[in-house]
């Protein structure tokens, strides 16, 4: 059966870039999100004075939302430091271990079995575990390069850290609000009830080579209160997605999604009529109308099942009409996405 004229103009975009991205990519997450200042900070791991044991938990879905598939490779975490200042981090002996959870929730006093098969980045016969940070940017945690952690698609991770007494240059750190943490204060902890439990894990930046994943990125805002959002579903190779535009004014049922291959840097809209609103993509491709009903539309959009497609990148930004401005335009937040597995 032919495609339909949307799906044909789709699919043609995306053949036209395709050979320019390799299947393999590298890709940087933040768990919750990318911004070193945000969170709330705490003293654990880093920061206390005693012996400690903690458990990280990161789900299945914060990394899949965030474009991390099955065979993944960890290759790197950073963490956020909450103070002002910089110094170097020593512990004088410390286990660092990375896994797939072997019970989700995990059982919270069965610390040696908290991991499957865990990979271990640092044990007692490493020495002091030692490293640099720098309060209000990413700081690298080393051991994880050489680790090897490929992830299954399908179970949570956990970090488990457990460090000595005697830490030396310790900083606070900031926390996740959505990911599970365990600590207890003690070093090397066996069967211990945890006397913090909560959505504490240590806030992540996570380095991964990806084998062709689906990824999904919003990014800067809308105006007009919002006037239009974009979702998406992630654009798998052979399958559907969907994009779906809200909160559009009822001046006309229609909205206009616009296509690019790169993202825009928020162009001001305010010179042509728009204060406050911003492109957030070149929209140098195609353009596509949706119909609208009840201030919301759907557009489903075929994904050809072609090698050439995985990780070739694209934009899109959804418009509708408004009489809030003098241009009678109002402008969604931006959307990335990439086709993969």
């Amino acid at each position: 059966m032919p495609r339909s004229p949307r799906l044909r103009s789709v699919a043609a975009l995306a053949l036209a870039c395709a050979l320019a991205f390799p299947a393999a990519a590298q890709v940087q997450i933040g768990i919750d999100d990318t911004d070193p200042w945000s969170g709330s900070p705490n003293a654990f791991p880093f920061n206390v004075t005693g012996g400690q044991t903690s458990l990280h938990v990161y789900s299945a879905a914060a990394l899949r939302e965030r474009g991390v598939c099955a065979g993944s490779v960890l290759l790197g975490v950073d963490v956020a430091p909450a103070n002002t200042l910089s110094g170097t981090y020593s512990a004088p002996q410390a286990i660092l271990q990375v896994g797939h959870l072997a019970v989700s929730p995990p059982a919270p006093s069965n610390w040696p079995g908290h991991l499957a098969s865990p990979v271990v980045m640092h044990d007692l016969t490493s020495g002091p575990y030692t490293f640099p940070w720098v309060g209000g940017a990413w700081s690298p945690l080393p051991g994880f390069l050489n680790a090897t952690f490929v992830w299954d698609g399908v179970r949570d991770v956990g970090i488990q850290y457990s460090s000595s007494a005697g830490v030396t240059g310790g900083f606070a750190l900031r926390n996740s609000a959505t990911q599970l943490r365990h600590y207890v204060a003690v070093f090397n902890a066996v069967a211990q009830p945890p006397t913090s439990n909560g959505l504490f894990a240590m806030k992540l930046r996570m380095t991964w080579v990806t084998p062709g994943c689906a990824a999904r990125e919003v990014y800067g805002t809308g105006c007009d209160a919002p006037a239009l959002s974009l979702a998406a579903d992630l654009p798998v190779s052979g399958g559907t997605f969907t994009l779906t535009v809200a909160n559009v004014q009822p001046v006309l049922p229609l909205a206009a999604l616009l296509f690019g291959d790169a993202q825009a840097p928020g162009l001001d809209l305010g010179p042509a009529g728009a204060p406050g609103c911003r492109a957030w993509t070149n929209a140098n491709l195609t353009s596509l109308t949706v119909p609208v009903v009840g201030g919301s539309g759907a557009l489903a959009l075929g994904v050809p099942a072609s090698p050439g497609l995985l990780g070739a990148v694209f934009t899109t930004q959804a418009a509708g009409f408004t009489a809030a401005n003098a241009l009678g335009v109002a402008t969604s937040n931006g959307l990335q996405w990439t086709i993969g597995y």
